[in-house]
């Protein structure tokens, strides 16, 4: 185990109609003007949005609405939001969505303060130094950005899709209320299952201690987060296995499954090549392609942890460990195929993907490489990865 510092500072308020309390909730933290930020209208269709407002209204808190962030979300939307903001002068933005509203929500809360570009924070050409507090209402179970300090914006026309850090982004607290969920397509449901196993599985690969709490941690996770998602293939109005995933959901990427460990996301770096190119494809709908390709290559590199995972969270029992691993890696794709996620680029509907350029982005033009376990992950390896996805 190597040092570290945790911190997990969001409040969850967490069950059946707890977004109707958000006017109480602000006025409790002393907010009195909320610049709300929302997709590209479900919330309204759905009807939350008019409780959110009624419900601030009788509290007395001001507020602003953005509206229109997409999947992948892009940085022009961040910059409008920012200058809306400092005309409002909200003390508190609040995200209404999933994990892109909640992303762009915080890079406004963090852009808000600084004079520069602020996709300067995504080239790492700046660290915020200050920023608005955030609150979510969480309505889609998957990116864990409503605990996380991450921020993942993208800037379409130079095809660069980049995340960056900081505890000032973590946002103050979070409502989670499962049936808010309810109207979540299958597929988007599903692409959260991925995402948040994702966060949980690529961590659990960066190197351990052999009783490492972190990967027993993850393990426990993963167990819950699979069995509720064979669940809601049948019935996608279980409360329980809904409440599970959106809690796991916060639970995978607020680092407790990284814990006295590295935390190197080895596969999102990859996906983030591919929807910075090809924005229309989802988050989530890119890494259920790259995983088991990622995982076929790196198998015979981590065999031992492959291993482990297959007997601890899928069961699988074979004597040679090698064989076992595999087999761990088919009962996981054996779960995506039941939730109906792509194989493939043709799949994702690229039908030629640029890996040149994709390869670019991945390592920075030839000058970077992925410290994965073993081996890491170079020019070389990733070309094939990606080549392997076909």
């Amino acid at each position: 185990m190597i040092d570290f510092d945790f911190i997990s500072p969001t409040k969850i308020y967490f069950g059946h109609n707890k977004e109707q309390l958000i006017g109480q909730i602000c006025r409790s933290y002393g907010y009195k003007k909320v610049f709300i930020v929302i997709g590209q209208g479900s919330a309204i269709r759905t009807g939350l949005l008019n409780e959110v407002v009624d419900s601030l209204n009788e509290a007395s808190v001001q507020h602003f609405l953005l509206e229109g962030v997409r999947a992948n979300p892009t940085i022009d939307l961040c910059y409008r939001g920012i200058e809306e903001a400092r005309v409002f002068m909200p003390d508190l933005i609040l995200a209404i969505g999933g994990g892109s509203v909640i992303d762009t929500a915080k890079h406004i809360a963090a852009g808000y303060f600084y004079d520069g570009d602020s996709f300067d924070f995504h080239l790492y050409k700046a660290t915020p130094e200050k920023a608005l507090p955030v609150g979510v209402i969480l309505t889609i179970a998957a990116a864990g950005s409503e605990l996380s300090n991450s921020c993942v914006i993208q800037d379409d026309e130079k095809q660069i899709k980049r995340g960056f850090g900081s505890d000032l982004l973590r946002p103050v607290f979070v409502i989670e209320n499962p049936k808010l969920t309810y109207g979540v397509p299958k597929m988007q449901t599903a692409y959260g299952v991925v995402d948040i196993m994702m966060h949980t599985i690529e961590r659990y690969f960066n190197p351990s201690s052999e009783n490492e709490p972190a990967d027993g941690f993850a393990e426990a996770l993963l167990k819950s987060v699979i069995k509720a998602a064979y669940t809601i293939v049948d019935n996608p109005l279980d409360y329980e296995s809904r409440a599970v995933i959106m809690l796991l959901s916060s639970l995978s990427h607020n680092n407790l499954t990284s814990i006295g460990k590295t935390n190197t996301l080895y596969v999102h770096q990859l996906e983030h090549a591919i929807s910075g190119v090809y924005p229309e494809v989802a988050h989530g709908a890119g890494l259920a392609v790259l995983f088991p390709a990622w995982a076929k290559y790196y198998v015979n590199c981590i065999t031992d942890k492959f291993d482990r995972l297959a007997r601890n969270v899928f069961n699988c029992r074979n004597k040679n460990k090698l064989e076992n691993a595999k087999a761990g890696i088919a009962e996981l794709e054996k779960l995506f195929a039941a939730l109906g996620l792509p194989k493939t680029f043709k799949d994702l509907n690229i039908e030629e993907p640029d890996i040149d350029r994709m390869v670019e982005l991945v390592t920075e033009n030839g000058t970077k490489v992925i410290d994965c376990p073993n081996k890491p992950m170079d020019e070389e390896v990733v070309r094939t990865i990606f080549n392997n996805c076909r």
